[in-house]
């Protein structure tokens, strides 16, 4: 009996058998030590920066509420300075408006003594009076005298002064004084308070 041999023979330079193709493996290729070693370094270093940052922060703040603490504290010292300058200034305002009608009537004494003399050199004969008052713009006259005439004249008289202007006349009429017939009149003017200056 004969057997023949169909499948080709490895000595007689057949075709080459083709090698299967290797599945890829399904394991994850982790990084090269080096590259380890960088990734911890450099996480290292970010995480000392945020460190050395949070620490000088901290100082900074420290140092801010330090200074707010010192700044209060000479704040409440200054109040108290601030009390005092302004009880002082309440006194002076107090003893200013005391001293003021003093100034006033300082500035004006030797002009009401003025105004007394010119009044009493400028009274005609036969006329006196009975009311002065005067303020520090006006003058009231009242008194009585024996004619029109001589209200007339002291009228005038007063127009002279350098202390009194607008010498005006609103009343005059008849009076009887000790059975005598007189002429009662008022007279009003203003006051040059500003022609003079206190010595």
């Amino acid at each position: 009996m004969i057997k023949i041999n169909l499948a080709p023979s490895a000595k007689k330079g057949g075709a080459p058998k083709r090698k299967a193709a290797k599945a890829p493996s399904a394991g994850i290729k982790l990084p090269s030590i080096q590259a380890t070693f960088a990734y911890i370094a450099g996480g290292t270093i970010v995480v000392l920066i945020i460190v050395v940052l949070l620490l000088l922060q901290t100082s900074r703040m420290g140092s801010l509420n330090n200074n707010i603490s010192q700044l209060n504290a000479k704040l409440e010292e200054l109040k108290v300075y601030k009390a005092t300058v302004d009880s002082l200034e309440r006194r002076e305002r107090e003893l200013a408006a005391l001293i003021a009608p003093i100034k006033e009537l300082n500035r004006n004494r030797f002009f009401i003594a003025h105004i007394l003399d010119e009044i009493s050199s400028r009274v005609p004969e036969f006329t006196w009076l009975t009311t002065l008052d005067a303020t520090q713009s006006a003058l009231t006259l009242k008194g009585y005298t024996a004619s029109n005439l001589l209200v007339a004249e002291f009228m005038n008289r007063l127009e002279e002064s350098p202390y009194i202007n607008n010498v005006d006349l609103t009343v005059l009429e008849k009076k009887a004084v000790e059975k005598q017939e007189m002429m009662e009149f008022t007279l009003t003017a203003s006051l040059g308070f500003e022609t003079t200056t206190a010595r």
